[in-house]
């Protein structure tokens, strides 16, 4: 196997089993250029784990044909693939909660993204898992209050401060910049809105984001919005010919972090708290970008950390904006409390903290 990472193998490989008895198997599937930014940075830190990985191209529409015939046959590939490892390995750390049955032995799974529903209670008690992982307490709580009671461990989301380039963030503010302008920046993989395929999903629905923006900018006049992520037909259109707009497209990771690390000020404007901790916060905050969000409990650490703003309503949004924009000494100062609290959020930390306190107590 020269030459190749060993802990991320062809899912075809699976049968020829780890070479050390403490190895610890993971399978999923995998699209090239873009994956959960959880599992793209803590996945690879996790020393023990072997990664099995279906990987899916790149290109659009090969993507989803290779999705759909993964999905169309996961039922089948996942029990054949699931229980040719239980032969070769003794444990398991899983995303994917419907694998956990087809496991015969004891495993730990990661939920980053809860549903809540009476079947992922039923996997979450199921006999072989150990214990699982959460981003945010209440998770955990409520899976209680479900019935679960299984051991769990609230490890957040971090930012992979060692991915950002000062020479590529200098790069960035050289070639984007203007003299004397505020950037106000957002990032999502995808930007939609409402009548999109997707679009009513509030991880990625910009359009309440653009209308405080037009709100902003009135207020903020030397303001700029840079937004990165893959914007829809209609967000481009919408965007077409507004100087105080920038769309950035989809960057890999170390180029995002680039961009992020010129933000003046970060906006958090989703319209609904869905109870999940998002990666772009723990960035925002590992890169020391102040930020303005609505009140939610999944933002909540950067009141408690002074790393941002919480605000109650769109008024209160835009306003907080504009004294911000305006008050550099203030900006500065929640910077570096923001920076301060993200040094406990860098990918490095998290996955220690991942191996001592779950995987090394639970599949050892």
């Amino acid at each position: 196997m020269t030459g190749v990472d060993r802990r991320q193998l062809p899912v075809r490989k699976v049968l020829h089993g780890p070479s050390e008895p403490d190895r610890i198997f993971y399978t999923g599937l995998w699209f090239k250029g873009h994956n959960n930014p959880r599992y793209a940075e803590l996945l690879p830190r996790l020393r023990r784990l072997d990664r099995y990985l279906f990987v899916a191209s790149d290109r659009r529409i090969l993507r989803g044909i290779e999705y759909r015939a993964w999905a169309y046959t996961k039922p089948l590939h996942q029990r054949i693939v699931m229980r040719a490892a239980a032969r070769r390995y003794r444990w398991y750390f899983t995303s994917h909660n419907e694998q956990i049955p087809h496991f015969a032995g004891p495993c730990v799974a990661d939920v980053d993204d809860p549903r809540f529903t009476e079947r992922e209670a039923e996997l979450l008690s199921h006999p072989n898992l150990e214990a699982y992982v959460v981003t945010d307490e209440r998770a955990a709580r409520r899976f209680e209050s479900m019935g679960v009671h299984k051991p769990w461990y609230v490890i957040p989301q971090g930012v992979s401060l060692s991915s950002l380039s000062k020479a590529e963030a200098d790069e960035v503010r050289a070639a984007a910049r203007r003299d004397g302008e505020i950037v106000i920046g957002w990032v999502a993989a995808w930007l939609l809105s409402a009548d999109d395929r997707g679009g009513d999903n509030p991880l990625y629905n910009v359009d309440h984001l653009l209308d405080l923006w037009d709100d902003v900018h009135q207020r903020v006049p030397r303001g700029r919005l840079w937004l990165v992520g893959e914007a829809s037909s209609r967000i481009r259109d919408r965007c077409t010919g507004r100087d105080d707009i920038v769309l950035f497209g989809r960057l890999e990771r170390p180029t995002m972090l680039a961009h992020v690390a010129n933000f003046d000020l970060a906006l958090y404007p989703r319209t609904k708290d869905q109870g999940i901790q998002a990666a772009k916060v723990a960035e925002f905050m590992g890169l020391g970008v102040p930020t303005v969000s609505y009140d939610y409990e999944v933002t909540k650490v950067l009141a408690d950390t002074g790393a941002g703003v919480l605000v109650p309503g769109p008024s209160e949004f835009v306003a907080a904006v504009e004294r911000l924009a305006a008050d550099d000494a203030e900006r500065a100062r929640i910077a570096a409390a923001a920076r301060k609290a993200g040094r406990d959020l860098d990918w490095d930390a998290l996955a220690r903290r991942y191996e001592a306190e779950v995987l090394d107590l639970h599949l050892a």
